[in-house]
């Protein structure tokens, strides 16, 4: 998860948990406490020039379209309207839920191409009648550089990038470089857990098999090429010898690992890619499951893994399945 999402995510969270403070209360302290002390990279406050109406005036419409443009073109970032940028003194828009909504529609016509995923939410301010602060969401883009379209004077046909805490328009290198950026893979492990017969005489099964399928999943909008998974399984499980199909076949070629190593790797060949939407069933699993124990006779199966592709940053992280999704296709 970037840092921009991570901040509205949390921001979002204040109108939706419960807790013992209001949601403005937690918002002016997310601000003040987190917001206020970090370098604003990722973060921009706007004040509306008529909070009072629902309506965007031009001011309202430049820095909507200059955010957009700019955080779309950089990493992404989060735009807070109802907060002084300076001294973050708070100043709630009326109707903030219309507001919000105003926004969102116009997101998608002031850029050329359009931003994909902008997304907003509204955090309800203690004066109550409605009032309350626009959180909107610019993710980074696959497909940049994003041009400004809407007709006001002094943006038109520029492209912005976000500099520190401001937008600026961006240098002829910096095109150059955005113009020739592709769109990439977004990698993540998925699996899925299925029944793998039974041994038992009649209706009475003893043990049943359950498999756990690895694979790569592309979720971004660029080809995967070369993929390579490593995964190594906690004890008391291990990857399945005889692979996914029980035949001794895996969706990836095996690498060589020392004898000793618990490590399994896997790794791409040129001729395979993965498309955007798609997954690739890589290795497996096979649990027994003994009836009598039930699910308390399962342990979690943990499973640390790296994953990447031509191009791409490494990924590790850790996938635990839990004993309730193993047992849940047992009975």
């Amino acid at each position: 998860m970037s840092a921009a999402e991570t901040i509205f995510d949390q921001i979002k969270g204040f109108r939706t948990t419960p807790a013992e403070k209001t949601p403005h209360q937690r918002f002016t302290d997310y601000c003040e406490r987190v917001l206020g002390a970090v370098e604003r990279f990722h973060i921009d406050f706007k004040e509306k020039r008529d909070r009072r109406t629902t309506v965007l005036d031009d001011d309202d419409k430049k820095n909507l379209a200059k955010a957009i443009s700019g955080f779309a073109n950089s990493a992404g970032g989060v735009l807070i309207w109802g907060v002084e940028d300076n001294t973050l003194s708070e100043r709630p828009l009326s109707s903030v839920e219309d507001v919000t909504s105003r926004m969102l529609e116009l997101a998608a016509h002031v850029t050329e191409p359009s931003v994909i995923g902008v997304d907003g939410d509204w955090v309800p301010a203690d004066t109550g009648d409605g009032d309350g602060f626009v959180v909107l969401y610019i993710p980074e883009s696959d497909l940049p550089p994003h041009r400004v379209t809407l007709k006001h004077q002094g943006i038109q046909n520029n492209y912005y990038v976000r500099s520190g805490n401001s937008f600026v328009a961006a240098s002829h290198t910096q095109l150059e470089d955005m113009f020739g950026r592709r769109p990439h893979p977004k990698l993540g492990l998925a699996y899925r857990v299925i029944c793998d017969g039974g041994v038992g005489k009649g209706s009475n099964i003893v043990t049943k098999y359950v498999k756990i399928v690895l694979s790569i999943a592309n979720q971004g909008r660029g080809i995967a090429r070369y993929p390579f998974l490593v995964v190594q399984v906690r004890e008391p499980y291990d990857i399945h010898q005889w692979g996914i199909d029980g035949n001794g076949r895996f969706g990836l070629p095996t690498i060589a690992v020392a004898k000793d190593s618990r490590e399994h790797r896997y790794g791409g060949q040129g001729d395979l890619v993965i498309h955007p939407e798609m997954s690739h069933d890589v290795t497996a699993m096979r649990i027994a499951v003994h009836m009598a124990d039930g699910q308390a006779g399962i342990t979690p199966l943990a499973i640390d893994y790296k994953l990447g592709a031509e191009g791409i940053r490494l990924i590790k992280s850790q996938l635990t399945v839990q004993p309730s999704e193993i047992w849940s296709v047992c009975k």
